[in-house]
Order: structure tokens, then sequence, then C-alpha cells
């Protein structure tokens, strides 16, 4: 797909159960299941308007997923239920 808005994918992350956390030189997020944190988190530039496929694959990877699994939580098709399944069944977070 090609650049992808800043602003969509920070509404879209924090809809998917991911918190905005504090860093001075990114836009930092931080997954969170049932209130906790846990150990899934992405980043992009501080002053990006638009994240390119460099950064977009740079993010999939840090998130665990393939580039078209991230324009999928992006765009919505895939859940934030989903998406918690998906890494419960690959090991990254304990159910």
């Amino acid at each position: 797909m090609g650049p992808r808005p800043a602003r969509i994918i920070r509404s879209s992350l924090t809809k998917k159960g991911f918190v905005q956390i504090a860093d001075s030189d990114h836009q930092a997020f931080q997954l969170h299941v049932n209130g906790k944190k846990v150990s899934v988190n992405t980043f992009y530039s501080h002053g990006a308007k638009e994240c390119d496929d460099y950064i977009l694959g740079r993010m999939a990877k840090q998130l665990r997923l393939s580039r078209a699994q991230l324009d999928d939580l992006i765009d919505c098709p895939l859940s934030a239920e989903a998406y918690i399944e998906m890494l419960k069944e690959k090991g990254e977070i304990k159910s």
C-alpha cells in the first residue's frame, strides 16, 4: 500500500488497545491487555506527517505482524481481539 498518514495510524493503534507513552523523539505506543502493559510496542518519528513503507515495515516487525497484517490492523479488518489472540498463539503474550 503506500505511505499512511500518521494521524490515522495513531488513531487506529489507540482504538486497538495501544497507549501512547511519553517519548521526546518519537510517537511511542505500548499495547495494554486487560489494563496491563505487555511487551509489544512500536514508534515512529515525532514530526512525521506520514509513515512510508520502510517505517511501516519496521512497525510491522515491532508489532509481530506481516506488512499486510499491519495494514489490516490500521484499516480495521483485524480487530483488537483477533490481534491479541494472534499474539497469544505466537507466544508473544501470556493468556
